[in-house]
């Protein structure tokens, strides 16, 4: 599995953290955790994560393909439109080199279902 790790200074810890349990958590659908990863230079580093919470009620990791890009298409959250939070995050795995062919078939059948 591939991704990004951020460097952040110990002054501004604090106020980082703040701000990511903030927007990560606003319906508390994670579970926030430490874990080592492996950098690029093969050296490995603690690293701030959130994943899902298989027993939130708002989990939805056992749906098929198809029932997700129903749920999504025309959905809005705190944060706005569903497609356009799924289409933010398949182009940033693409600007990192990161090809998802799952995530971009998925938004692809969600823009066909999105109404309008």
């Amino acid at each position: 599995m591939r991704g990004i790790a951020y460097r952040v200074t110990a002054g501004l810890w604090p106020e980082v953290q703040a701000y990511l349990r903030e927007r990560e958590q606003p319906t508390e659908t994670y579970v926030e955790a430490e874990v080592r990863v492996r950098l690029d230079a093969g050296d490995t580093t603690p690293c701030l994560t959130f994943l899902s919470d298989t027993r939130h009620p708002q989990w939805a990791g056992s749906l098929s393909s198809e029932a997700q890009a129903q749920l999504i298409a025309g959905a809005r959250g705190l944060s706005g439109r569903n497609i356009d939070y799924l289409s933010d995050l398949v182009a940033h795995l693409r600007e990192a080199g990161i090809r998802d062919r799952g995530m971009e078939r998925l938004l692809a059948r969600v823009a066909e279902l999105e109404p309008g």
